[in-house]
C-alpha cells in the first residue's frame, strides 16, 4: 500500500492569518478605538465642566474642510504605505500621525540595516518595533520641545539654520526616493520618470496641485509595470 503523504493544511495556512497576525488585528483595532475616543475627550470636559454646548454647524463646517484638503490623502496613505509598514507599523503610525516624514524613512532604513524585505514576515516584525521606537522618540521630542520652548524656538527660527530646516524634508524623500529605485531599478525608473515628466512639462504649481492624483495614478502604473515585467521574467 502507498503511503499518503499529502501535506495537510491548517486553517491558519488556507486564511493567510497566523495567531500573530490575529492578536496584531485585534489589539491594533482597539488601540486605535481608544485613541479616537481620546481626542474627543478634552471637547466633552470642557463642554461639561463649563456647560457649553456645541456648535454643530462650525463642526460640520470644520469636517467638511478638512475633507476637502485631507479626504483624498487618507483614501491613497493607507494603500501606498501599509504594504510598506505591515499590519502593526500601520496601526501605531496612523494613530500617532507624520506617516510619510518619519515613519517610512525610520521603517525603509532600519529593513535595510537588519537586510529584510518588505512585505514578509520578518519585514512586518522589524517595521512594527521600528514604528514603535519612534514614536516613542518623536514623543519624547515634542514634550522636551514643549517644556523647553522658550529656549529652543528662537533657536530653531534663526537666519543661519532656517535654510536646513527648509530642506530637511526634500533631503529625506529625495535619499529614500534613490534607495527604493536602486532596491529594484527596473520597477522604480517608470513612475520617477512618469513623475519628472509630468512636473516639466505642466510646470510645479500644477504638480504640488494635484500631487494626491498623480500619486494614485503613479501606483497604478507602477503595480501595471511590474506585472508586466514579472509575465515577461524581467522580475521576479
Amino acid at each position: 500500500m502507498s503511503e499518503n503523504t499529502e501535506k495537510t493544511i491548517s486553517p491558519e495556512e488556507k486564511s493567510g492569518f497566523s495567531a500573530y497576525d490575529r492578536r496584531v488585528h485585534r489589539w491594533g483595532r482597539i488601540s486605535m478605538f481608544l485613541a479616537l475616543a481620546a481626542m474627543y475627550l478634552p471637547v466633552i470636559g470642557i463642554c461639561l465642566r463649563y456647560g457649553v454646548g456645541i456648535n454643530w454647524a462650525g463642526v460640520g463646517a470644520g469636517v467638511l474642510a478638512v475633507w476637502a484638503a485631507f479626504g483624498m490623502n487618507q483614501i491613497i496613505e493607507p494603500f501606498t504605505f501599509a504594504p510598506m509598514l505591515g499590519a502593526g507599523g500601520t496601526y501605531i503610525g496612523f494613530t500617532t500621525g507624520n506617516v510619510s516624514q518619519t515613519k517610512i524613512p525610520c521603517v525603509v532604513s532600519c529593513q535595510e540595516i537588519m537586510g529584510v524585505e518588505m512585505g514578509t514576515r520578518e519585514g512586518d516584525i522589524v517595521a512594527t518595533l521600528a514604528v514603535g521606537t519612534c514614536s516613542l522618540i518623536t514623543t519624547l521630542e515634542v514634550a522636551i520641545g514643549v517644556a523647553f520652548v522658550s529656549i529652543i524656538y528662537p533657536i530653531l527660527t534663526s537666519p543661519v539654520l532656517a535654510p536646513g530646516f527648509n530642506n530637511v524634508l526634500p533631503a529625506v524623500m529625495g535619499a529614500m526616493l534613490m534607495q527604493r529605485i536602486m532596491a529594484n531599478w527596473k520597477v522604480g525608473i517608470m513612475p520617477f520618470l512618469l513623475g519628472c515628466a509630468s512636473a516639466f512639462l505642466f510646470g510645479q504649481a500644477w504638480y504640488n496641485k494635484n500631487g494626491l492624483y498623480i500619486m494614485l495614478v503613479l501606483i497604478a502604473v507602477t503595480i501595471a509595470w511590474a506585472y508586466y515585467l514579472y509575465k515577461k521574467g524581467k522580475i521576479q
